[in-house]
């Protein structure tokens, strides 16, 4: 065992694998019922040696969205204490480059706890790994007048602070620090990025599978917090007195609708994602949709690697018709496409003369996994690149039918340690070929540590370039997914 003092108090840690690790260690008090909707508060001291040996609580959640939000649902133990951090280092003494890293789930459900992502491996090699519990649903992320916005990402940057104040004592240096996630953990990034809050807290950024999918303005917002009390049967000011379990039975269902029946009237721009509960642009803690504060160079102007899998949605077309035809697409993706003032019928044209040999359910897979991933991210890094180096990636072979890598194939990949058990890995992300699995670890850590491979050129408006990374072939090549974004003009 491995002891460390922290102004909190004392924790106790265990070396495994040859690094060690300090788990669910807290960045913020519990989430009590009282302070549900408040702001982080800060770390409340303990006495004694707190364990840190073993993961602690997960934040609240139930299953929704579907077989990707079943598959992203937490089945660990929920509690009050989950603002907390798994932290593993290859050594207390140094100062490593450091990782912090958002899981996803649709801003309702996941959490820093999941197997997936206990294999110590950046820590493995060399880089000292911090995972993050953050709020989710409607404790991180329903507009409550009177309480603060964004809870989620403040909590976030309530991590990000603790890091940079407590790193150190980790092995890690402070100055060095990479923010990353991917899906929501993506999108999360991309948002802290525009914050005027996050300046200076991190030297490089990863938002994986996505950036700015899903904002929300203070038009959009409320008319959540309105469905919210309609299931609820509550004023907004009686929301902070709902019963966690009855707090959580009405975010699944109001998910479940948004996921399952797009509206574009009911909810705003969340009904390209279906996901309600995002970041709100709030005037205080998010001035400005995150590719605003982009094009403007007002986001953090860090170097960023910036990607996505080459079939973002064929996990997600799995509960399509079996008989789908090309109307029944266009009617599926028409509430979708009306916020960018498209219909579903004219994008479908689009994408039918563009991509000839695709079948309806291609389409709608190339359609819809353009509209929530791969326009974000392409859109994200030509904006940022004007302002800081940006380098994209693609993972996953190019497959007929938008049939290639599915949304997180990468990240047993990414997480992949050489002598890990890999039955501890879910059965969509297990690593099947150890070699490549290091070969995409090296390229993770390489950018963590402050490198690219060297033949990885930057990419821009005018070198739309990615890092293909597929088994079997690992090189650069022309974007495909970037010019793709030419089908979204409006009329």
């Amino acid at each position: 065992m491995t002891m460390l003092t922290l102004p909190g108090g004392t924790i106790e840690g265990l070396a495994e694998n040859g690094y060690l690790s300090f788990l669910s260690v807290p960045y913020a008090a519990p989430v009590t019922p009282a302070r549900r909707f408040l702001a982080p508060q800060p770390v409340e001291p303990w006495s004694g040696i707190r364990d840190a040996t073993k993961l602690g609580p997960v934040c609240p959640q139930i299953a929704t969205y579907g077989p990707v939000g079943r598959n992203a649902t937490s089945g660990l133990a929920h509690g009050i204490n989950f603002l907390t951090l798994n932290i593993r280092t290859p050594s207390l003494d140094g100062a490593a480059p450091v990782l912090v890293w958002v899981h996803g789930g649709g801003y309702a459900v996941g959490s820093a706890n999941e197997p997936i992502l206990q294999s110590g491996a950046f820590a493995a090699s060399g880089i000292v790994e911090v995972t993050v519990n953050y709020r989710l649903g409607a404790l991180g992320f329903l507009h409550i007048p009177g309480q603060p916005d964004n809870r989620g990402l403040l909590d976030l940057l309530a991590a990000l602070n603790w890091v940079r104040d407590n790193i150190a004592s980790f092995g890690g240096d402070p100055e060095r620090v990479t923010f990353a996630g991917r899906s929501a953990g993506g999108f999360a990034v991309a948002a802290v990025m525009a914050m005027p809050a996050a300046q200076g807290l991190f030297a490089r950024a990863m938002p994986q599978s996505g950036a700015s999918t899903a904002i929300a303005t203070m038009v959009d917002a409320p008319k959540l917090t309105a469905r919210m009390c309609a299931a609820l049967g509550t004023s907004p000011e009686g929301l902070v007195n709902i019963p966690i379990n009855d707090l959580l039975v009405a975010q699944r269902d109001l998910c479940n609708q948004s996921y399952e029946h797009h509206d574009f009237d009911r909810d705003g721009a969340a009904a390209m994602l279906g996901v309600p509960f995002v970041p709100i642009i709030d005037g205080i803690t998010l001035l400005e949709h995150p590719e605003t504060a982009a094009a403007a160079g007002r986001t953090a102007r860090v170097p960023m690697m910036i990607g996505c899998t080459s079939a973002e949605y064929l996990t997600h077309s799995s509960v399509l018709p079996a008989e789908l035809d090309y109307a029944g697409a266009a009617g599926l993706l028409h509430e979708r496409v009306r916020p960018l003032d498209l219909t579903g019928g004219g994008i479908v044209e689009r994408y039918r003369a563009a991509l000839p040999g695709h079948s309806p359910h291609g389409i709608w897979r190339a359609v819809a996994g353009d509209l929530v991933f791969q326009n974000p991210a392409s859109r994200f890094a030509r904006l940022c690149s004007a302002h800081q180096p940006v380098w994209k990636y693609l993972y996953g072979p190019i497959a007929a039918d938008e049939t290639g890598a599915a949304h997180g194939a990468e990240l047993g990949a990414v997480w992949y340690r050489d002598g890990m058990d890999l039955s501890r890995q879910p059965e969509r992300q297990r690593v099947t070929d150890p070699d490549f699995a290091d070969q995409v670890h090296e390229i993770w850590r390489a950018f963590i540590a402050g490198a690219v491979p060297d033949d990885w050129p930057r990419f821009s408006a005018d070198n739309q370039v990615v890092l293909h990374v597929a088994q079997g072939a690992v090189g650069v090549e022309a974007d495909m997914f970037a010019a793709r974004l030419g089908l979204w003009q409006r009329p």
